[in-house]
């Protein structure tokens, strides 16, 4: 996993190790920003990693020979072309190791609240280059439209916007915070069809649900060779409770160490859509 990383909370890293380490899966992470927190709480403290840092841990774990074991790459926060740069000659690396690797592109640029918080720029690296190279692509609303070009409303919106990005490259788009009336839709969209899981909605401070999410789907995906549509299902179920319960005890962050893969039918199954 290759993303930013809070010593305090739980978003980037120190979201998708823990989950994915839980569901049994041994997890390299690959920090993109050492932080304090996250910068949503205000008075953050830390910085990036350099790009040829990042460069020197990706390429320690190949000169390991520990690429061929790498069954995933799940890439998030970059922060900078620079570091983009570095992670696309990672994804290269492992795919020359296991070209059956999968890789997973989670294109951190923004959100509805705060609109885009990184540098312009990546907008056209990730529509461009990152994208193109990728399998999945897990973007939440704001980013489908804005990588698609597309004006995303709702679920119909957004299934056309996201088959739109898959005929440049991946073959898979996961989209979050789809409007659905009152509530939210998880939408899954494959060469094969289209799926929506959907929850109500659930007003919380707390972050790193959408990177809790990427790490959960494609956990349960290398686990036990689940279907992505009953991937989607047991993953939002997932991360749905941890909101729950982080809106129910009003905590500022999510409850992560309590977090237990889901062992029955998921509680918000993918349901196909009819469009």
């Amino acid at each position: 996993t290759i993303h930013s990383h809070v010593a305090c909370g739980h978003v980037g890293n120190a979201a998708t190790v823990y989950p994915l380490q839980r569901m049994g899966h041994e997890v390299w992470p690959v920090h993109t920003v050492l932080l304090s927190h996250h910068p949503g709480h205000g008075g953050w403290h830390g910085a990036p990693v350099a790009a040829g840092d990042v460069a020197a841990v990706l390429g320690g774990l190949q000169a390991h020979g520990v690429l061929k074991r790498c069954a995933a790459v799940l890439s998030g926060y970059l922060g900078t072309v620079a570091v983009g740069k570095v992670v696309l000659e990672g994804w290269h690396a492992v795919l020359a190791a296991n070209p059956e690797a999968i890789i997973a592109c989670d294109p951190i640029l923004g959100d509805e609240l705060e609109g885009l918080y990184v540098p312009d720029a990546l907008i056209a690296f990730y529509r461009d280059h990152a994208i193109p190279a990728a399998d999945v692509i897990f973007p939440n609303r704001f980013e489908l439209a804005l990588l698609s070009g597309y004006d995303v409303r709702d679920v119909t919106g957004a299934v056309a916007a996201a088959r739109a990005i898959m005929a440049r490259g991946p073959s898979t788009v996961i989209a979050t915070s789809v409007p659905v009336g009152r509530d939210l839709a998880t939408v899954l969209v494959t060469t094969d069809g289209s799926w929506a899981a959907v929850t109500p909605r659930l007003t919380t401070p707390v972050k790193g649900a959408g990177d809790v999410l990427a790490a959960l789907w494609l956990g349960y995906v290398l686990g036990d060779a689940n279907t992505a549509a009953g991937a989607l299902g047991k993953a939002v179920s997932d991360v749905y409770e941890l909101l729950e319960r982080a809106a129910n005890e009003t905590l500022q962050e999510l409850p992560l160490p309590t977090y237990t893969p889901v062992n029955r039918a998921p509680r918000f199954p993918a349901a196909p859509l009819k469009l």
